[in-house]
C-alpha cells in the first residue's frame, strides 16, 4: 500500500456530533420540507438543482442562514463554532499542538477566524488562512509561516483551495468544520498531515450536526461517492 511503501503513520477519525436546539431543528426542518417541495413541484431534476438545495441546508449546520433576499448569510447557531472552541482548547491550548481546520463555505472561515482571535488574545499565538480570494503567489509563505513559526498554531482554510497540493505536516491533528460533495477533494484534503515527512498519528475530527444533511454528506465520502453523480437518483432520501 502506499502507507507502506511510504512508512507513513496511522489514521484515525472521530466524530463529534453537534445537536440543534428546538427552534433550530424546526427552522431547519422547515428549509428541508421546502427544498422538498420546490424540488417536486420543480420539473426535471439535475444534480444541480438538487445540490443547490443540500447546499442550503448545510450552510444551515454550519450556523448559517442564507434568506432569500439577503445580501449576506446571518449566524442564526453557535453550535459547531462552540464544539470547535473546545476542540482548540483541549488540542492547541492545553495540548500544544498546531491544527488544520477546514471549513467549505467563506462565512465559516470568517467566523472561525474570529472566534480563534478571541481565544488567543494576549497569548502571543496566531494563526492563518488560505482560501479563494488569497492570491496564489501569497499562498506560498502562509504555508511556510505555519509549517516553520511555532507560535502559528492554526491554519484556516476552505477545503477547495488549501485541501489540495500543499504540505501541512508540522500538524497531526486536522478538523473538518463542513466539507464539499467531492470525494476526491475530501480524499486530496487527507493528504495534508498525512504525507512523508509526518511522525505522528494523524487525527480527524468530523464536526456532525446530528439528523441532517452533514450525516449523508459524511455517508456518501465514507462510501467513496460524488454526491453530483449519485444525488439524483437518491434526492427524496436527502429531504424526507
Amino acid at each position: 500500500t502506499k502507507e507502506e511503501a511510504l512508512d507513513l503513520p496511522e489514521q484515525t477519525f472521530e466524530n463529534r456530533y453537534i445537536t440543534l436546539s428546538r427552534s433550530e431543528r424546526n427552522l431547519y426542518d422547515r428549509l428541508r420540507r421546502d427544498s422538498y417541495a420546490e424540488l417536486a413541484d420543480g420539473g426535471t431534476i439535475t444534480a444541480t438543482t438538487v445540490l443547490t438545495k443540500l447546499l442550503r441546508l448545510q450552510q444551515f449546520t454550519g450556523g448559517f442562514l442564507v434568506e432569500d433576499d439577503a445580501i449576506q448569510p446571518k449566524l442564526v447557531s453557535r453550535g459547531k463554532l462552540d464544539a470547535l472552541e473546545d476542540i482548540l482548547q483541549d488540542y492547541v491550548v492545553e495540548g500544544k499542538k498546531k491544527l488544520v481546520i477546514f471549513a467549505r463555505f467563506i462565512p465559516e472561515v470568517t467566523a472561525i477566524m474570529k472566534m480563534i482571535d478571541k481565544t488567543f488574545q494576549k497569548t502571543g499565538k496566531k494563526q492563518v488562512a488560505i482560501y479563494g480570494a488569497i492570491k496564489k503567489e501569497d499562498r506560498g509563505p502562509i504555508i511556510k509561516q505555519f509549517q516553520e513559526d511555532p507560535d502559528t498554531v492554526i491554519i484556516v482554510g476552505q477545503i477547495d483551495t488549501l485541501g489540495v497540493g500543499v504540505t501541512l505536516t508540522a500538524a497531526d491533528t486536522c478538523v473538518y468544520y463542513s466539507k464539499n460533495f467531492n470525494y476526491a477533494t475530501y480524499e486530496q484534503s487527507l493528504s495534508r498531515i498525512h504525507r512523508i515527512g509526518q511522525r505522528n498519528t494523524c487525527t480527524y475530527i468530523d464536526l456532525e450536526t446530528e439528523g441532517t444533511v452533514d450525516e449523508m454528506i459524511g455517508k456518501a465520502l465514507a462510501r467513496k461517492e460524488d454526491m453530483a453523480k449519485t444525488v439524483v437518483d437518491d434526492w427524496r432520501a436527502y429531504f424526507e
